[in-house]
């Protein structure tokens, strides 16, 4: 981790989430960038620097370690892009509480939230973000900008594609394939694989229909 503060990109609910997972790990944290809270004010003890057209300024974001805490995942790619246009990474943050394999391998920008597990093998790319108690099995392979709920499992051999959104409480059976933007709704259970861009839910899941994912919702998916 590097040694400059903590810049956290997003005050909204997930911002605060990942302030108080910076403040766990005893970061040194600047505060904030954020497109809807007045600069100069206060969330959660912490002060809003500006907005995200600072992402812009390479000068500025040389000054810090910067971590995109967005839901949208389209949305936290860009940002994270912007800070990577720059020459910069990411950085990684990992709840102490999360276990992960020696040999797992996690991309920059990436989230880990809490409780996680993460086993042998498995490669999670940039700019995830995984949610509390949530697992990823040995050998599976999530995608960058994934988006994993709280209460996921990941059986071995799992392949998220990238910018994908699986619910609260999804289950991925072993070796399944769920394809590039495509929404697994909460509670469903995988046991086929799902095509890029669709909408899968149920226990077996099934396809519903179209996907949509909106680089300016708040949320991190919907469904057409």
């Amino acid at each position: 981790m590097s040694e400059r503060p903590l810049l956290i990109v997003g005050a909204g609910a997930h911002g605060r989430v990942v302030l108080d997972l910076a403040r766990s790990l005893g970061l040194e944290i600047a505060g904030f960038l954020d497109d809807i809270q007045p600069i100069d004010s206060l969330v959660d003890g912490r002060v809003i620097l500006g907005t995200t057209a600072r992402l812009r300024e390479a000068g500025f974001v040389d000054a810090f370690s910067c971590i995109v805490a967005i839901g949208n995942n389209l949305a936290r790619r860009r940002f994270s892009n912007q800070i990577r246009s720059h020459g910069r990474e990411p950085a990684v943050l990992t709840h102490p509480s999360s276990i992960i394999s020696g040999s797992a391998r996690i991309g920059s920008g990436t989230v880990m939230i809490g409780g996680n597990m993460v086993f042998s093998g498995a490669v999670i790319g940039e700019d995830v973000l995984v949610d509390p108690d949530a697992t990823i099995g040995a050998d599976s392979r999530v995608g960058a900008g994934a988006y994993v709920c709280p209460g996921c499992h990941l059986g071995a051999g799992v392949s998220l594609g990238e910018e994908c959104f699986l619910g609260i409480g999804a289950v991925v059976i072993p070796g399944r394939k769920i394809g590039r933007r495509a929404i697994v709704g909460a509670g469903s259970v995988v046991i086929s694989d799902i095509p890029d861009g669709k909408l899968a839910v149920g226990n077996p899941a099934s396809v519903k229909g179209d996907a949509v994912l909106d680089d300016w919702s708040p949320y991190p998916a919907r469904a057409r």
